[in-house]
């Protein structure tokens, strides 16, 4: 009888021990990489980003700068804080947009800036200094496109405009307003 007792001890201590290891297992076990926890957690986070574009002259063509960069390597997402977005064209004088917050679509031919969006085009001659603001306003870089699907208020030297929505297409520099538009011209001294 003392022999069979003998052999439920360690018996008994193996299945504990067993158990014993499969609970600190499951409490220390690392998270999927498909929980939502790593999906919200970016890659990687850059402050004070710029970045400038050139053509294949090496001419600069855009820069795009921000406070702070995330980028999510699941999503492909890249996200601004207070982006700032120049187009650097010779042709077309220096335009400049800047935001809240940004997102650029991963193959980043996309720029998508909301939040109190205000878009300069400097003077040049024969064309005063314009200011345009939105809420939101989409820049297609590569296209030399910006679209501002909600409310617009442009203003330049001459004229007060304002629009439900627009689309500007800056190599046949043509600006269609949508939607209601009120346009007030300011006629010059005399």
């Amino acid at each position: 009888m003392i022999a069979r007792g003998s052999l439920w001890l360690p018996l008994a201590m193996l299945l504990l021990l067993a158990a014993l290891s499969f609970w600190i297992e499951r409490s220390v076990e690392l998270p999927d990489s498909d929980t939502p926890s790593t999906q919200t957690d970016p890659e990687g986070i850059m402050e004070n980003f710029d970045a400038l574009r050139t053509d294949l002259a090496g001419n600069p063509h855009y820069r795009l700068s921000a406070r702070k960069l995330k980028h999510y390597s699941g999503s492909k997402r890249t996200e601004l804080e207070s982006p700032r977005f120049i187009q650097l064209g010779v042709q077309a004088g220096e335009v400049s947009a800047e935001a809240r917050e940004a997102t650029v679509s991963p193959d980043g031919h996309e720029v998508d800036l909301r939040g109190n969006v205000i878009v300069e085009r400097a003077a040049r001659p024969g064309q005063s200094a314009m200011l345009l603001r939105t809420e939101r306003l989409l820049v297609f870089p590569e296209r030399d496109q910006l679209r501002a699907p909600g409310a617009v208020d442009i203003r330049d030297a001459t004229s007060n405009l304002r629009a439900s929505a627009m689309e500007y297409d800056a190599r046949q520099r043509v600006i269609k307003l949508t939607g209601r538009v009120q346009a007030r011209y300011i006629s010059g001294k005399s």
